[in-house]
């Protein structure tokens, strides 16, 4: 694909584990939903989130937090089956 030939050349890296869950920090920071639902549940992710915003957005982003510092067992490498 052109983003693996871009990454090939050094033009693109992926994000490493803290820059996904930065990423997934942002979109649920910014993802106004009157009443919905929030997945970011698919085996490649590092943490699986699955919520109803948005009353459990608070919750959600206080479980990044803590799996940005260190208290929150994230999945491993072998599990994200990439």
């Amino acid at each position: 694909t052109k983003l693996d030939e871009a990454q090939r050349r050094g033009e693109f890296s992926l994000p490493d584990q803290r820059g996904l869950l930065l990423e997934l920090k942002e979109m649920i920071t910014w993802t106004r939903l009157s009443k919905g639902m929030f997945m970011a549940n698919h085996a490649s992710n590092y943490l699986p989130i699955k919520i109803h915003s948005p009353a459990q957005r608070e919750a959600a982003l206080t479980m990044i937090d803590a799996a940005l510092n260190g208290e929150v067992q994230l999945r491993e490498e072998w599990m994200r089956g990439l």
